[in-house]
């Protein structure tokens, strides 16, 4: 597309409107950060730029009721399956064969009961229509949208729609699922005519400078047909996709909430519900290794706030919206600097609660820090209970540090979200055999869900394909089935398939799979009996220690130790190396002390791993 230039002096040109829209399958009670983000940012760069932000899936969650959206909001094949009919109707039988058949896998806790295939599509295009007949489109100049997880088909289907009705507005799409060449890709659909790579606040900001004839040249995060695709007319491979990022978070501004408010209470001014709000301490990754994570394509860098600003925005917005519950959108918090944060909060006079994602090595002294200042419930990247697993996918920890992790959660009354990846390419039966007998281990805490490997686009995995015994990387399959085969061949997609060793670990890892099952089952059903202390405490009688273990189908357990073997067990409530305790405990001998340690081993009342031991009860009260 050719450059514009201005036509008059800035001081008399024009103001400009800008449309941000967050389609479904966004969260339910949750604003749109994406929105809120650029909103601030550009109300406060620019007062000749006028900002709307349009949250329709608050309507659709209207009409399917909050429950079923929920539920189809976290199926990635469902939800982009149902706008994918809207798109293609000439696939509608197929994509309402796939969605049966995903639904059918499912859990019942995560079924999304009351789905009539094609009356959620003929709702949804019913929606689609009124919601472009709603808005007074004529006044925008630019339309961007918001594309993240499970929101690239309805993106579409609303910037087809949108162009078929008013085609001299101008879109833009922008987020985690259009970065570099997945972005590029998009341009295909002749409907798109900008993809923003990477951070938006800068390069949105010198689109409408340049659209606006405020500047000239096109931004260069800014992919056009011009930079963005080769004359065969294929996503460039090569090509050198350009970012335009914040030097510092300290220049953004706090996210701006009042555009969803107003349509929360349009669509929901009777329920019960009180929004969580996000907000983010950071952006990337400072670990940034891990093998298969792609979370980290819009990012170059590590980029965090400080937690003066930090605890300003909480405090702004709980007063501005009244709301108490926050979300960090991090994909993990900056360890000290959250500390700072969290324990000035906690001299507030406020009861704020946070949902944040830690690294396994956060010690004790943080997460009492943590939890005193409000962090509630914490995602941990598990992953593997496999020493060999965990260094094949680069995650920096060991068994004992994810078990240590899980025993802390538990004993700070932090919920804890954690997965376990199964199906790993290149995994082996050794590696499955560590994670069924580190299982047993695990059994008294809260059960981690189960994650079969998908293939990111742009993960070490991806880009190093044959260090993980894959052969070739091609189109998923269930894509296939959404996207006509002339433009799939053109997308580059988050999702990908590959042939490699996938029926040998889907084989190898079903006995991990039916273990986890069993060990949920057994924690469902100590909560079905009323049974909300851990399975494995101890209670302390000064110079005795009484541990209480539950097993499945089996009669309590309990265990008495008696002074120096209690000491001992009292010792290792954080992970000690062998020679820390023979240090402490003299004149012990070696072979006493691994005799002791080895037969609480045989009990799983403590856990081993290179000479470090770690006791697994908690203390009752905690």
């Amino acid at each position: 597309m050719a450059d514009r230039t201005p036509q008059m002096p800035a001081q008399s040109l024009p103001s400009f409107s800008l449309a941000l829209v967050a389609m479904p399958w966004s969260i339910l009670n949750r604003p749109s950060i994406q929105l809120g983000a650029l909103k601030a940012y550009l109300a406060r760069a620019e007062s000749w730029l006028t900002v709307d932000c349009h949250h329709p899936y608050l309507a659709v969650a209207h009409r399917l009721g909050p429950r079923l959206y929920h539920c189809i909001s976290q199926e990635t094949w469902i939800s982009e399956a149902l706008y994918g009919a809207i798109l293609f109707p000439e696939r509608h039988s197929e994509l309402a064969s796939l969605v049966a058949g995903k639904i059918r896998r499912l859990k019942r806790s995560r079924r999304p009961d009351g789905l009539d295939f094609d009356q959620v599509v003929a709702m949804l295009q019913d929606h689609l229509n009124e919601w472009l007949e709603q808005h007074d489109w004529h006044r925008y100049q630019l339309v961007g949208f918001s594309v993240c997880f499970n929101q690239l088909l309805a993106s579409l289907a609303a910037t087809i729609r949108l162009k078929q009705r008013f085609p001299y507005l101008t879109i833009v799409l922008g987020g985690s699922s259009c970065a570099a060449e997945m972005g590029a890709s998009l341009l295909h659909f002749p409907q798109i005519e900008y993809v923003i790579n990477g951070e938006g606040e800068i390069p949105l900001l010198e689109l409408c400078e340049f659209m606006a004839g405020r500047r000239t040249g096109t931004p260069t995060a800014v992919i056009t047909r011009a930079n963005g695709l080769q004359e065969d007319e294929s996503p460039s491979r090569t090509a050198h996709f350009p970012v335009r990022q914040l030097p510092k978070l300290q220049e953004l501004p706090t996210p701006h909430y009042h555009d969803y408010f107003k349509e929360l209470q349009r669509w929901f001014a009777d329920e019960p519900f009180i929004p969580t709000l996000p907000v983010e301490f950071s952006r990337g990754c400072w670990w940034k290794k891990c093998a298969f994570c792609n979370l980290n394509l819009q990012w170059q860098g590590y980029r965090r706030k400080g937690k003066d600003q930090m605890l300003k925005e909480v405090l702004s917005l709980a007063e501005q919206h009244a709301c108490l519950d926050f979300t960090f959108t991090d994909n993990v918090l900056p360890p000290q600097e959250a500390a700072r944060f969290f324990s000035e909060l906690s001299a507030q006079d406020i009861d704020c609660r946070f949902f944040g994602e830690i690294r396994a090595t956060a010690d004790h002294k943080l997460l009492t820090l943590y939890r005193r200042g409000g962090l509630t419930t914490t995602q941990v990247g598990i992953e593997a209970l496999s020493n060999s697993l965990l260094k094949k996918i680069n995650k920096g920890v060991s068994v004992i540090d994810n078990i240590a992790a899980m025993k802390a959660a538990l004993e700070h009354g932090i919920k804890l979200e954690g997965n376990l990846i199964t199906e790993f390419p290149g995994s082996g039966a050794d590696e499955v055999e560590e994670t069924l007998d580190n299982l047993d281990f695990v059994l008294p805490f809260p059960p981690l869900t189960v994650a079969a490997f998908f293939l990111g686009h742009g993960s070490l995995v991806a880009q190093h394909p044959d260090r993980f015994h894959i052969r070739s990387i091609h189109p998923h399959p269930n894509h296939a089935k959404i996207f006509p085969e002339q433009i799939l061949d053109q997308l580059t997609l988050l999702i990908k398939d590959y042939r490699g060793d996938r029926q040998r670990q889907h084989k190898l890892w079903r006995p991990v799979v039916r273990k986890i099952e069993q060990w949920q089952e057994f924690h469902r059903q100590r909560h079905q009996d009323g049974c909300h202390e851990p399975a494995l405490l101890f209670r302390d009688g000064r110079d005795f220690l009484i541990i209480r273990q539950e097993l499945p189908k089996k009669p309590v357990l309990h265990h008495r130790l008696r002074g120096k073997s209690r000491e001992i067990y009292l010792y290792c409530q954080e992970a000690k190396q062998i020679k820390e305790l023979q240090e402490r405990f003299q004149p012990i001998k070696e072979e006493q002390l691994r005799t002791f340690l080895h037969n609480l081993l045989k009990k799983r009342l403590m856990f081993s791993e290179n000479d470090r031991y770690l006791a697994l009860a908690i203390r009752r009260g905690n």
